[in-house]
């Protein structure tokens, strides 16, 4: 047997670099998988919070935001039912913000978890996360946290998170119409107090009550 014989040596480097080649593949494959559900988790609950934020003005809102006429929101829900006087106080378990689990389970009874569970309807049966609403007097935000089980043993040490991709999205509500609506109701009310504080006698006195009546059938609009 001469050992500087080259007969078999292209065998034993195939059987040598084909292993390596197929780890490398499978493990780019693993990538892929892992970036294509996270990609899906992601565009999932940017949706799902954009919705949310939508709808969020009226409960009985659809998907698309149609709903039937007269069907709104008490009038005052905003202060009482939304969680402004809660995040003044710093009262309740989120100083007036809620959280609501994915898939969600029982019956909501505030209206932030009602609007919550509107939108979480749409999520995917294999999503699970929770979305949560939260309220500052800077800002109102939703946010959707999303994460779907993912059997990838090999990338469990190979990715901080393991082989679960969790996604987080916020998205901040706002309603141009109720700040308008807000600044219009500022503006009457100082008009009417400053006449209303003018020379004794004089005709116009403020504001009276068929005003305060009218003012209050706009604002149910």
């Amino acid at each position: 047997m001469n050992l500087r014989s080259e007969e078999g040596s292209f065998t034993i480097e195939a059987s040598l670099l084909l292993p390596i080649i197929m780890g490398i593949i499978m493990l780019l494959l693993f990538f892929s998988l892992y970036t294509y559900q996270r990609t899906m988790l992601l565009q999932a609950s940017s949706v799902t919070a954009e919705r949310a934020v939508y709808n969020w003005d009226n409960s009985h809102k659809g998907i698309s935001g149609e709903f039937a006429a007269g069907e709104y929101d008490s009038l005052y829900w905003r202060i009482g039912e939304d969680g402004l006087l809660a995040s003044l106080f710093g009262t309740g378990a989120l100083n007036g913000g809620v959280k609501l689990a994915v898939p969600a389970a029982g019956v909501q009874q505030a209206l932030p978890e009602v609007k919550l569970g509107q939108s979480a309807e749409n999520i995917p049966a294999n999503m699970t996360g929770e979305l949560s609403y939260s309220y500052s007097l800077a800002s109102r935000t939703i946010s959707a946290q999303l994460r779907r089980m993912l059997q990838l043993p090999i990338l469990d040490g190979l990715l901080e998170d393991g082989a679960v991709p969790v996604v987080t999205t916020r998205s901040v509500v706002t309603e141009p119409v109720e700040f308008i609506r807000t600044v219009e109701l500022m503006r009457y009310y100082g008009a009417k107090f400053k006449s209303g504080g003018g020379q004794e006698g004089s005709s116009d006195r403020g504001m009276d009550k068929q005003d305060a009546a009218k003012m209050l059938t706009a604002l149910k609009k």
